[in-house]
């Protein structure tokens, strides 16, 4: 990897854009439709962040979509649950201020969500 600094606000940002898509699709979506668009979000963290908080998001929303892909039927609070769920086990894992300040930006972005419902 080469030694080029990453912009953490912009990721973030980018990340929490991927997330409010994903949550957006969620609702007007069917699950198989949803979990596509949530594997694509996850893939792209993956590979935007070979390591660290980012990456280990990504592997989740990815996991997770397939998990979603099996339901008959979303329910965008069940959705909401399960990524507040990861976000919270990525705090455990932020070794650096802007990898903790991308999750409290991830989980802001879930938190104005949850607020709107």
């Amino acid at each position: 990897m080469d030694s080029q600094q990453v912009n953490w606000a912009n990721v973030g940002m980018r990340m929490v854009q991927g997330l409010t898509t994903v949550i957006d699709a969620i609702r007007q979506l069917d699950a198989q439709e949803a979990s596509l668009v949530m594997r694509l979000l996850g893939k792209t963290c993956m590979k935007t962040m070979p390591e660290g908080v980012g990456h280990q998001f990504g592997i989740a929303l990815v996991e997770t979509s397939a998990q979603l892909a099996m339901r008959e039927k979303l329910v965008v609070e069940d959705v909401l649950r399960i990524i507040s769920s990861i976000i919270g086990r990525l705090y455990f894992t932020a070794n650096t201020e802007e990898e903790k300040l991308l999750v409290a930006q991830l989980e802001e972005a879930v938190k104005n969500y949850q607020v709107m419902l």
